[in-house]
């Protein structure tokens, strides 16, 4: 995946060269060291990695809750880092739904499940009528219309996250970024929230991102992008393009497993190429039969 070379015009998120640096106390904590990253519309796009990879800051600057140090992110053709108060504001309560692998993040304990939904569209323009249907709706359609006047104690796990995702649904987002949604769940309601996600995918057209830890995930979403080291690594995707997020696992469909190139031309080898090629600190690359040939340098061979 080359940025410089893509067709965007069916791009909805477009992260380029992203970095992101913390300070804590006298240190500099480095997140993200250019990291590029493309989702098209309405495509459902898993990220995983080590812990401390850079995964939950990332969906923390696409969705307007942190701003990157350098780099550029573009989301339906916005510019999140031109954006001002209250055009983060607009785009926090329009364009992006955000789940939270908590519920106590997500749901506010003293409200009912309808009144939850129906809290984010208090800062639209839409009448209380049309915010209690649409609530009702929304809830219906993830199987809760029993709950509407339950809290959140009142509720497991699994109801926790589908009122969640209501809540994210509210003012019919294009985005929906969810951070580990499923990682406190049981197999099958993390299941069943996959399936979820994946009608909201097919009916909505929603763009999902989502953050996870789940082993298997490559055999339940169209795509996974892993992140190392604050940058994109490699991506696995499955030959079916027809399935874009299921509860199900499939070890039947073939993956096909790619290196990333970013805009500036890195790629990370894997650790296990390297040192079983007997890469050190330098490389020669040529063109052979028009293959890229990369291999240690004369001058290491040497040594």
């Amino acid at each position: 995946m080359v940025i410089r070379f893509m067709n965007l015009q069916n791009a909805h998120i477009i992260c380029k060269d992203l970095f992101k640096i913390f300070k804590v106390a006298d240190l500099e904590v480095v997140a993200l060291r250019g990291l590029d990253l493309i989702v098209n519309r309405s495509e459902v796009v898993a990220l995983v990695g080590a812990s401390g990879s850079g995964k939950s800051t990332l969906l923390n600057i696409l969705a307007g809750y942190d701003l990157p140090s350098a780099g550029q992110v573009t989301i339906d053709g916005k510019n999140l880092i031109d954006m001002k108060g209250r055009e983060i504001e607009q785009f926090h309560r329009e364009e992006v739904g955000f789940i939270w692998q908590e519920a106590s993040r997500n749901l506010l304990p003293y409200l009912t499940s309808i009144e939850n939904v129906e809290l984010p569209m208090l800062l639209t323009d839409t009448s209380n009528k049309e915010r209690r249907e649409r609530a009702e709706h929304l809830l219906n359609m993830v199987g809760m219309s029993h709950r509407l006047t339950h809290t959140p104690d009142q509720l497991s796990g699994g109801e926790q996250q589908r009122v969640a995702i209501s809540v994210g649904m509210a003012n019919s987002p294009s985005l929906i970024l969810a951070d580990e949604p499923t990682g406190e769940l049981d197999d099958k309601t993390a299941a069943d929230i996959l399936d979820l996600l994946g009608e909201i995918n097919q009916v909505n057209k929603t763009t999902i991102v989502i953050v996870t830890h789940d082993p298997d995930i490559a055999y339940k979403v169209g795509r996974v992008v892993v992140i190392k080291d604050g940058k994109t690594s490699s991506e696995i995707s499955r030959q079916d393009k027809n399935v874009q997020i299921s509860g199900n696992v499939d070890k039947e469909t073939p993956l096909e497993e790619s290196l990333l190139v970013d805009s500036n031309g890195r790629i990370q080898i894997p650790e296990d190429l390297i040192e079983t090629v007997g890469i050190a600190e330098k490389v020669s690359a040529q063109i052979k039969n028009q293959e890229i040939i990369i291999k240690p340098s004369e001058s290491q061979r040497q040594t």
